[in-house]
């Protein structure tokens, strides 16, 4: 199955090791909507508040081991509605606007999305691995 990450999934940041026996199929793609930060070391992502670029990464994960990740993000299927986030199906564009189906980890509370990202890229809101400064 591919996984569309946005946040501290993403190659170089602090829970990359959960992606790392997963191939990165692309990089430097995005998803539509609305990147948030709450203070809480991890980006909240928003579809249904605007059409910025979220940018991000997209890996191939087996699907027997997608409960991996639910788990770490706080998604139990059978009970949506006690989720941080929910786990959906989005289109992923490149720079040539071609799309690929994936699945990412949107954001289920609303009180949540606090303060929107400017430029909607988590790597460059939080810097350069190591530093304070920003990409």
């Amino acid at each position: 199955m591919l996984v569309f990450v946005y946040g501290t999934l993403r190659k170089q940041q602090i829970n990359h090791y959960m992606m790392k026996n997963y191939p990165c199929i692309q990089e430097d793609v995005w998803v539509f909507g609305k990147l948030y930060d709450a203070g809480a070391g991890y980006p909240f992502l928003a579809l249904n508040r605007g059409s910025e670029k979220v940018r991000g990464e997209i890996f191939e994960v087996p699907q027997a081991e997608l409960y991996l990740l639910d788990e770490f993000e706080d998604y139990t299927p059978d009970d949506p509605n006690s989720s941080l986030y929910v786990r959906m199906e989005v289109d992923v564009y490149e720079d040539n606007n071609n799309s690929t189906k994936a699945f990412t980890y949107v954001c289920n509370k609303e009180d949540m999305l606090m303060h929107e990202i400017e430029g909607h890229d988590w790597v460059n809101f939080i810097g350069k691995p190591g530093t304070n400064k920003k990409i």
